[in-house]
């Protein structure tokens, strides 16, 4: 960080250090944009892996009522893991594109892209965390007007979303805490190294 803050502080200061450096300082924006996604794609993989363990090593509460059912949480299952594998790809993909290219176009629309996918990451995960909740709800509401009185439904209604609304937005507040602290530095860092090749690109234009 240390010397491309030097080498831009020679740059703005001495026009023949600029003919000189302009590979340099490329070439470094190039390594710490690859690192940076390097790290996210490291990140998630970390998280699928926890996910996956968690499955296997942790009690499930209920067993499904039908095989419907059984069938229904097996394909969310399923898709769940299949969504996160094709982000992970992504992910990888973009950051081997940023490691081998040379060509600052190519890199800049890798950076957007990246970008997008980790915006698309984000609310994926919240997104289906207040879908599955919602769900699980439901299902537990339906229960209980089948085999239950009306009054005891609206009485167990009335409970779950008094009890589940407050869990929910307490968990969608930790979840964007998390994603603040992990991925969102990353993607601020992110785009100042696209902002910072923008100004890299329109400086060599102004000299040359």
């Amino acid at each position: 960080m240390h010397g491309l803050d030097l080498l831009k502080q020679h740059w703005n200061n001495d026009g023949n250090f600029l003919k000189i450096n302009k590979d340099e300082i490329k070439h470094m924006l190039y390594r710490r944009s690859s690192t940076i996604i390097k790290w996210i794609f490291i990140i998630s993989v970390i998280e699928l892996s926890v996910g996956v363990l968690l499955g296997f090593f942790l009690p499930i509460d209920q067993e499904p009522t039908s095989s419907l059912e059984s069938l229904l949480e097996l394909i969310f299952g399923i898709a769940f893991k299949a969504i996160i594998l094709f982000f992970i790809y992504n992910f990888f993909r973009n950051y081997r594109k940023i490691t081998n290219t040379a060509d600052t176009k190519t890199l800049l629309k890798t950076i957007l892209k990246a970008r997008r996918y980790v915006d698309y990451y984000i609310k994926f995960h919240i997104y289906t965390f207040v879908i599955y909740m919602t769900l699980r709800g439901l299902k537990h509401i339906i229960t209980v007007f089948v085999d239950k009185s009306i009054g005891e439904g609206i009485l167990v209604t009335f409970i779950v979303v008094i009890v589940t609304t407050p869990i929910i937005f307490i968990v969608l507040y930790l979840m964007k805490l998390y994603y603040q602290i992990l991925y969102r530095r990353l993607i601020n860092k992110l785009d100042k190294n696209y902002e910072e090749l923008i100004r890299v690109e329109k400086k060599t234009a102004e000299v040359f």
